[in-house]
């Protein structure tokens, strides 16, 4: 009495699926007969058009063309407005042309020489002008780490208008004032061949051999002159930010050895100053694991470098610590592990440094 009950059971499932799929089937039937007779409709009715439009003769002709320029003109309108409006430059901030102003006059002033002080006023001029050396220095990394995002921004920006022109120069160099000075060059020359002579100034042969060849079989077009204009624009105001940048790393890099002494001694001055405009202060960098120090100032990779077609010299987990004299003094096999050993001894001077500096 069970196996047949079994078999009831199953011819039950298989009869329940196959009424469902003639549903199925029925459903998708009805569905096709009502969308030829949409199609069926749409035609009629676009063949009534056609005929009324012939019996007017030419009326509805001026109204179309009339439409259509209405049309043309409010899809203009709209193109004008979804331009996103232009974002505020970090050069034009008040603060930060305040704060240029006074290094200026710090770098131009000179030890007053009026005669014999006493020692208790000598000790507190000391102390003020320390105080207004710390805030200064403090201000500047504040504002270098600004400048770097806003030559990112600006970088990104850059690549966006040359883009049209040359595609793949953006991955061959990665480098923001490497790109600039090649855009500089190239303009809107499509042989690059023809601008060699001037690409050995500012790229190496590999570099340029690389971008002779992506530049042959680019699928870029000539840029207009208004987009040329906005090229050369972004590109001026890069070079602005340049020079901002190194007159707050020299400022900073000539009161490194003061502030921070264990951290000049140890990778000199010139990387501290790098290091510090990347953080934003000591206090930031001494919160910094010795493993992420080594990693301050990587270049990233792109899939132009992951191909072998690099144009600039990239190891892999370093960063400015690279080009610290005690890295580079070693052979090449020994570097990853003198790096490694220079970060954990950075690691322990700042936060010496900061400590010191803070009591």
């Amino acid at each position: 009495t069970i196996v047949p009950y079994f078999l009831h059971f199953t011819t039950t499932m298989a009869d329940a699926l196959l009424d469902d799929l003639d549903d199925l089937s029925d459903f998708q039937e009805e569905e096709e007969e009502e969308d030829e007779q949409r199609q069926e409709a749409t035609t009629n009715s676009v063949y009534d058009d056609e005929a009324d439009g012939n019996d007017d003769g030419g009326g509805n002709a001026k109204t179309t063309g009339d439409n259509d320029s209405s049309l043309d003109g409010s899809d203009d309108a709209a193109a004008s407005n979804s331009q996103p409006p232009s974002r505020p430059r970090l050069l034009d901030d008040l603060s930060l042309q305040r704060h240029l102003s006074l290094i200026q006059s710090d770098q131009d002033s000179k030890p007053s020489a009026d005669g014999p002080a006493t020692t208790n006023n000598t000790n507190a001029t000391d102390r003020d002008q320390d105080r207004q050396q710390n805030n200064l220095i403090l201000q500047s990394n504040r504002h270098l780490l600004s400048l770097t995002h806003e030559i990112q921004r600006t970088h990104l920006h850059l690549r966006k208008l040359y883009h049209p022109k040359f595609p793949e120069l953006e991955e061959l160099l990665t480098e923001p004032f490497q790109y600039r000075q090649a855009i500089g060059i190239l303009q809107n020359e499509m042989d690059v061949t023809l601008v060699n002579d001037r690409l050995n100034d500012v790229l190496t042969s590999n570099q340029i051999i690389t971008i002779s060849v992506a530049g042959s079989t680019t699928s870029g077009r000539p840029l207009t002159a208004a987009e040329l204009s906005r090229v050369n624009d972004a590109c001026l105001y890069l070079d602005r930010l340049q020079r901002t940048q190194t007159a707050l790393r020299s400022f900073v890099q000539s009161k490194m050895e003061r502030w921070a002494p264990s951290t000049c001694a140890l990778v000199g001055p010139a990387i501290a100053s790098l290091l510090l405009s990347a953080t934003g202060g000591l206090a930031e960098l001494a919160k910094i694991p010795a493993c992420n120090l080594q990693l301050l100032g990587k270049t990233k990779w792109t899939s132009a470098s992951r191909a072998g077609l690099a144009t600039q010299t990239r190891v892999q987990h370093a960063g400015y610590l690279m080009e610290c004299e005690l890295v580079t003094g070693v052979p090449s096999f020994l570097r990853m592990k003198a790096l490694k050993a220079v970060a954990g001894k950075l690691a322990l001077a700042v936060r010496a440094d900061y400590v010191n500096w803070e009591s």
